[in-house]
């Protein structure tokens, strides 16, 4: 399968990519945060999330990615951010350093998520919580625009995304004790194909040009007669590492 070359594309990102629709207050809310918590973001991006975490609450935000491109993306928001080059599976934190450990459509770029959910452990410190926000089989399924438009994109993801019982049971094995699961969804009229044309989403990189450029062309006759319902989902796998 082809990979994703994501210092090629951080420009894009940038440009395209937005936070998930309630998803920042949800970890505020949830997790507790305030300007004396410690977060950590793991796989940031662009850190569209990250940033909006510390501007609401003040807290002490660390992103990490791999790409030097989205690292450099992510600096340019006004938000105080520490952005730090690395992988999720080579987290080298001192031991309880953090209140909230958090992923945004990262986990399934590991194939064994094990070595990062045992390092995000030893870096929360006790009661603290880990949040692995991730897409569903149903939500793959029910994407629009996406897998209405470009149906091959379902296989491609679900070849690479692990199935949320699978992830809360390597979970429990690094030692958290699974405690939530939401699905947050939102829907919106997309009136442009920009974001597609562009690739702006990953996964339209794992199919054929062929399978891409006919799913464009319909994207782009059906906009010509009006929006079309999109929506946005992303199921959020709480877990917590005892006190």
């Amino acid at each position: 399968m082809t990979t994703v070359d994501y210092d090629q594309h951080a420009a894009e990102y940038a440009r395209h990519r937005r936070p998930y629709s309630g998803l920042v207050e949800h970890l505020i809310e949830y997790a507790g945060l305030t300007s004396s918590s410690r977060v950590l973001e793991v796989g940031c991006g662009t850190a569209n999330h990250l940033a909006g975490v510390q501007q609401e609450t003040g807290s002490r935000a660390v992103g990490v990615d791999p790409s030097a491109e989205m690292l450099h993306a992510a600096a340019d928001h006004p938000a105080e951010l520490e952005l730090l080059r690395g992988r999720a599976e080579e987290l080298d934190f001192p031991e309880e350093s953090f209140d909230l450990i958090f992923s945004i459509d990262v986990i399934h770029h590991l194939p064994d998520p094990g070595p990062y959910f045992s390092r995000a452990f030893r870096a929360l410190k006790p009661g603290g919580l880990l949040c692995t926000a991730t897409d569903s089989e149903w939500i793959i399924r029910n994407r629009v625009p996406v897998a209405r438009y470009f149906p091959a994109t379902v296989d491609a993801e679900l070849a690479r995304y692990h199935p949320v019982p699978a992830l809360a049971a390597s979970q429990r094995a690094a030692g958290f004790s699974t405690e939530h699961e939401r699905v947050l969804e939102s829907f919106y009229e997309l009136t442009d194909a920009a974001s597609y044309s562009q690739k702006a989403f990953s996964v339209l990189h794992l199919i054929s040009e062929q399978d891409f450029e006919e799913g464009l062309t319909a994207l782009r006759a059906d906009l010509e007669k009006g929006p079309i319902e999109a929506n946005m989902r992303i199921c959020a796998l709480w877990s917590r590492k005892p006190a």
